[in-house]
């Protein structure tokens, strides 16, 4: 018979089942209560569902290294959406990590839609997905090229990476796509990031970005930019950047969860 603390722990990490295999990572999805990551372990109340990414080229911290990749692009998106460049929020939200593989928010929905079609009498129509040029559009002013790898590299006219969250066959054929969807899919083969151009942006916006997020999210998206384009970072820097990341994470999964989070003891990133 199992103890309590046996069955606690079971149950802090579900398998669900086979979320698929890219070109650079194999992806689980879980049912957590248990969020490793940096800054420490975050416990919540409530079962998340999650995408588990490992990479299969593994290099020391990658994981970490992809959910600061991901949570620079879902903090922009946040800066992005609070002043009005688009209406519905298109990136998942990251929410752990170890030093292989990253967790973050499972995206529901379908994947395939045409970008275009051929009526009956031969004529090409063009899907239009709402809001998917203003999503590329201010992404491409911060350094982002958030339309690369969307197109199924054996069919171009069908769409890859863009989860349409309203799963009903008819939206294959409809020459209009509503906005409910989710760009999936932050590896480097699927989303590039022009690190000096980024950091360009955020000198350029900082007041209109600190206006926008809360207290800490601008230091957070400069140490994170910083310390992924492999800029010299003093061991101060990475230890606020360990700080404010725990903050984002408590942040996030306290926003998720209908009670709140508790936290274990730190994992450590080294000075780059």
């Amino acid at each position: 018979m199992k103890t309590k603390m046996e069955i606690d722990n079971a149950s802090r990490v579900e398998f669900i089942g086979d979320g698929g295999a890219g070109d650079e990572a194999n992806i689980k999805v879980e049912l957590r209560r248990e969020f490793p990551g940096i800054g420490g372990v975050i416990l919540t109340y409530q079962a998340l569902p999650v995408a588990h990414r490992t990479e299969f080229s593994y290099s020391p911290q990658c994981g970490h290294k992809m959910f600061f990749k991901h949570a620079i692009i879902k903090k922009l998106e946040d800066y992005f959406f609070k002043k009005g460049s688009y209406r519905y929020p298109h990136v998942t939200r990251p929410l752990g990590s170890t030093d292989e593989a990253y967790i973050y928010e499972w995206a529901f929905g379908i994947d395939g839609f045409p970008w275009e079609y051929v009526e009956e009498a031969g004529i090409r129509t063009t899907v239009h997905l709402d809001e998917w040029g203003k999503f590329v559009e201010a992404f491409h002013a911060a350094g982002i090229d958030m339309g690369m790898d969307i197109c199924d590299p054996n069919d171009g006219r069908i769409s890859k990476n863009i989860i349409h969250q309203l799963a009903r066959p008819v939206y294959t054929y409809e020459p209009y796509l509503n906005r409910i969807w989710k760009r999936v899919d932050f590896g480097d083969r699927s989303i590039q990031i022009d690190y000096a151009r980024l950091a360009r942006y955020l000198t350029d916006n900082e007041a209109a970005i600190r206006a926008q997020l809360a207290t800490g999210r601008f230091e957070f998206l400069d140490f994170a930019c910083r310390y992924l384009s492999a800029a010299r970072v003093s061991e101060r820097d990475v230890g606020r950047l360990e700080q404010l990341t725990l903050y984002y994470r408590m942040s996030t999964l306290s926003h998720l969860n209908t009670r709140g989070v508790e936290t274990s003891p730190a994992i450590s990133l080294t000075p780059r």
